[in-house]
């Protein structure tokens, strides 16, 4: 009888915090790397400043071991440059630097699709949320969750495929090129249509994925590239070889 009450108590006890889930619990490095990401991206640090771990650990309380090991992180990221031995620089491209970056992500990105085309029923759940999100902040002109949704849409396509190789390679890569374009969004003029078509191109890419189109996702995703390349050119510092065809480019833009 006693076993009997005992496992009645245990299962009752159970139903009742089976609605419960455990409550994530952030480290004070995972912190102190979203403190300076959002702070890269409100440009209250801006692309080419240097940073040093003394004035960050200072500004956010904390000891520079945690601060040494959230800058490590956030390199990887793309959102931090070491330029040299206790150097470290909040992420800047040149124009050379950008073309060089998408000349290799176009072809990963593309061996991205063609792995999840080859999945039965590959998980594009998380990605189609974000594409949708980013329409939507489109029409609110949101510049800075647009991009957020982008990058997030990209990731996790990149978490699809199921080979964390390629999902690593392109985290680095592509995050280099959002963290740039993410702290001087707000000071550039929006072209909001074409931002529009840009959120609008992954929802095609998405239905191309899902129809196993391999060739049709890829020529969207190129055309998704083209417009990023063509938006990119204002908000990053030019190589000198090449300022006079960028700014050329730019004024179309802001114009």
């Amino acid at each position: 009888m006693a076993n009997q009450l005992r496992d009645a108590i245990t299962l009752k006890n159970q139903n009742a915090t089976a609605g419960l889930t455990a409550i994530s619990r952030k480290s004070a490095k995972e912190i102190v790397v979203d403190r300076i990401r959002q702070a890269i991206l409100q440009g209250d640090l801006r692309p080419g400043e240097r940073v040093t771990e003394i004035s960050l650990a200072k500004a956010l309380a904390v000891g520079q071991a945690t601060v040494r090991e959230a800058l490590i992180e956030l390199e990887h990221m793309g959102f931090i440059q070491r330029r040299k031995p206790r150097k470290t620089f909040i992420a800047k491209l040149t124009g050379e630097e950008i073309r060089h970056l998408y000349a290799v992500r176009i072809p990963l990105e593309g061996v991205a699709i063609e792995l999840l085309v080859a999945l039965s029923t590959p998980a594009l759940e998380a990605a189609d949320r974000a594409a949708r999100k980013m329409v939507t902040a489109a029409k609110q002109q949101d510049a800075i969750e647009i991009k957020a949704q982008d990058l997030e849409c990209h990731r996790a396509l990149w978490a699809a495929t199921g080979n964390p190789f390629l999902a690593d390679i392109l985290e680095q890569l592509v995050g280099k090129i959002f963290a740039c374009s993410y702290s001087i969004i707000r000071q550039r003029k929006v072209d909001w249509p074409r931002m529009q078509e840009v959120a609008e191109i992954h929802i095609s890419m998405l239905d191309r994925i899902r129809a196993r189109d391999a060739a049709g996702a890829k020529s969207l995703l190129e055309a998704s590239m083209d417009k990023a390349w063509i938006e990119a050119v204002p908000w990053i510092e030019p190589a000198a070889s090449e300022s006079e065809v960028l700014l050329e480019g730019a004024t179309d833009l802001v114009s």
